[in-house]
């Protein structure tokens, strides 16, 4: 217990480039920026994560855990949680929680997924995460139909990825409905999804339902905001509903479960509090007879690791898991890149914890790209600096949209 004592924990953001701006419903990413965090015990291991929360919060929040054992993960979580009743943050929860599982795995020199329980399969399957894209100075843009599909065509090839997702809410409906069919037709045997990010108001999306169960999808994400909305529109179709925006803590499930609103819960390591929370969904998931897939949070290296360690030990997380990873030009950690490479599958990495370490000059190189601002508020809807979308600057998100 002694040598698992947390010392210290040390945060800092980076800002990673993408190959070209990437649209959604709020706005645009122009590049990722995530927080790593290091938390260092009293006798020199150090475990790894990162988060979307910012490092000043971070090393405030995370700091009433020092002089605990990283074995206690349910202390951690409720001393970071709990503190009084605005204290949540499980952003901040996650990443500490991240960290200590990678210590623990290096502690006893094991991967991760043992830590989590063991794994039941020895990969994830990844989504292609299609997104319309600006023009970049080494990427055409991504805006018509027939564009989108060759995009697709594009990173199926590349990386054999054997689902597609598209990301919508940023086109009139009957052009991304055109989009899913000039997709479906270019990859008939895809599956796939659309997700508008609740853009659709509920008269919108009933009226898609028909065309939507025409092209043939895995599941339809977040057609409308909220549980009632949600109910609405599944009480009007078979085509399977997910979400990862109306149902994004455990007391929202009770609530989900009485409405019928949804059949896929999309879990994702950092909202839901981290890893063994993730575990504690998947129990749920499968207790009430709901679906279970894995959301995205612009991840980089570390996030990919947590990701497939621990998809790998939950039975029912049988769909693709999201991920933004394929939209990175680089990432700050040693070595390779985590991606699939031709069966559009990914193996947690090997070693003890997460099986990943820092490039340092990678860490350096990306920290100050973020110190320099060069891509400050540029994706943030309301934020102050040149607001959520430069190429439209008159332009803010309205919802629903449509």
């Amino acid at each position: 217990m002694d040598k698992l004592r947390i010392g210290r924990i040390e945060a800092f953001e980076v800002t990673l480039p993408i190959e070209a701006p990437i649209r959604h419903s709020y706005g645009v990413h122009e590049a990722f920026t995530r927080t790593i965090v290091k938390v260092h015990t009293a006798d020199g291991l150090v475990g790894l994560a990162e988060t979307a929360a910012s490092a000043e919060e971070v090393i405030r929040a995370g700091s009433v855990v020092v002089g605990l054992s990283a074995l206690e993960t349910g202390s951690i979580r409720m001393r970071i949680t709990e503190r009084f009743y605005w204290s949540k943050n499980p952003l901040v929860a996650s990443a500490i929680e991240m960290a200590c599982v990678d210590i623990i795995g290096k502690a006893l020199g094991v991967p991760a997924h043992q830590i989590l329980g063991g794994a039941v399969r020895d990969h994830i399957d990844l989504a292609a995460y299609c997104f319309y894209r600006y023009e970049s100075p080494t990427h055409a843009a991504v805006t018509t139909p027939d564009e989108m599909a060759r995009h697709a065509y594009d990173l199926v090839q590349r990386y054999g990825f054997g689902t597609v997702k598209l990301k919508a809410g940023v086109q009139e409906p009957a052009i991304e409905v055109e989009t899913l069919r000039a997709i479906r037709d270019l990859l008939p045997g895809i599956k796939l999804r659309i997700d508008p990010n609740a853009a659709w108001a509920p008269a919108t999306a009933m009226g898609l339902l028909g065309q939507l169960a025409e092209i043939g999808l895995e599941y339809l994400e977040d057609p409308v905001a909220g549980q009632a909305g949600m109910a609405e529109v599944r009480s009007k179709t078979a085509l399977p509903l997910s979400t990862n925006m109306c149902v994004v803590d455990f007391d929202d499930i009770p609530s989900a479960l009485a409405l019928g609103s949804v059949d896929v819960i999309l879990s994702d390591p950092w909202y839901w509090g981290g890893p063994l929370q993730t575990k504690t969904l998947a129990d749920l998931c499968r207790i009430h007879g709901l679906g279970m897939g894995m959301h995205s949070g612009i991840e980089l290296g570390i996030g990919m690791a947590v990701m497939a360690h621990t998809g790998v030990t939950i039975p029912q997380l049988t769909l693709a898991v999201d991920a933004h990873h394929h939209h990175l030009v680089d990432d700050v950690i040693a070595g390779p890149r985590l991606l699939p490479t031709g069966d559009g599958r990914l193996a947690p990495p090997d070693g003890p914890g997460w099986g990943v370490e820092l490039d340092d000059d990678k860490v350096e190189q990306y920290r100050e790209l973020h110190r320099s601002g060069r891509y400050a508020n540029l994706y943030v809807a309301g934020d102050s600096g040149n607001g959520a979308d430069r190429f439209r600057p008159e332009w803010n998100p309205v919802m629903p949209a449509w």
